[in-house]
């Protein structure tokens, strides 16, 4: 499923609603046997919340008048997944709920969360994200995917050539994660590609200091100014710091 034409109306409304507002948590996937696929914006994350088209696939007892739903985590108390069927309200109600329950996950502070990691991320992404009412539903455009993907190039070059600053493994772990955000930059929301490459940041902070300033520096030329110049706007800070 991959045309909302296929989808029934009141379901795209009632989800669209609430699924637009929290692109910056969540992404669809398309899979098969389901109207909506959706997995949180975390590599890490098992969570999810699908709706299927044809019910009587996944439950026994499948009332045709409902549609079938699964999500995880279950609730607040169990992390297993559910299975349910019911009505598009009751389905909003618990899509909603579902959101809700992520975003209180992703902000509780846990002793398993790299503190220090997220606390740089958190501030350059503070500093670099994208201020236009568009940021989290739409991808950059072609010509400002061309000048991120340059960027993203020449940030791979500069870790591999860092040296002994960073080692081996750090090194290629974030190549990866690089090459990761280039292949998925078509279908990622400007400020996904932002967070993202600000994850980066916080992480080469975290293991050089140095290195990571010069990093951030360069992004401010390499990056930040020339996407200004294809018209996306940033935070009045960071101009004034590209001055």
């Amino acid at each position: 499923m991959n045309n909302k034409k296929d989808v029934p109306l009141n379901l795209l409304k009632a989800i669209e609603e609430v699924a637009q507002k929290n692109l910056d948590l969540i992404q669809v996937k398309l899979e098969e046997n389901t109207y909506y696929s959706f997995l949180e914006n975390d590599d890490t994350s098992k969570n999810f919340f699908k709706i299927f088209v044809n019910g009587a696939k996944r439950i026994g007892n499948f009332d045709p008048k409902n549609l079938a739903y699964e999500h995880r985590p279950a609730s607040a108390t169990r992390i297993t997944a559910m299975l349910s069927q019911g009505s598009f309200e009751d389905i909003k109600n618990k899509f909603e709920d579902w959101i809700k329950l992520i975003r209180e996950i992703h902000e509780t502070p846990s002793v398993y969360d790299d503190n220090f990691t997220k606390y740089y991320s958190d501030y350059y992404f503070n500093e670099f994200q994208v201020f236009e009412e568009d940021a989290n539903i739409f991808p950059f455009d072609p010509h400002q995917q061309i000048i991120i993907e340059k960027y993203l190039l020449s940030l791979s070059e500069a870790i591999n050539n860092s040296g002994e600053s960073i080692d081996d493994i750090c090194k290629n772990e974030l190549v990866a994660e690089i090459s990761e955000i280039n292949r998925l930059l078509t279908v990622t929301t400007k400020n996904q590609v932002m967070k993202k490459i600000t994850t980066i940041f916080g992480k080469l902070f975290k293991v050089s200091k140095p290195f990571a300033q010069e990093i951030i520096k360069e992004a401010g030329k390499q990056l930040v100014k020339k996407l200004i110049e294809l018209g996306i706007n940033y935070a009045p800070t960071l101009l004034e710091n590209l001055k």
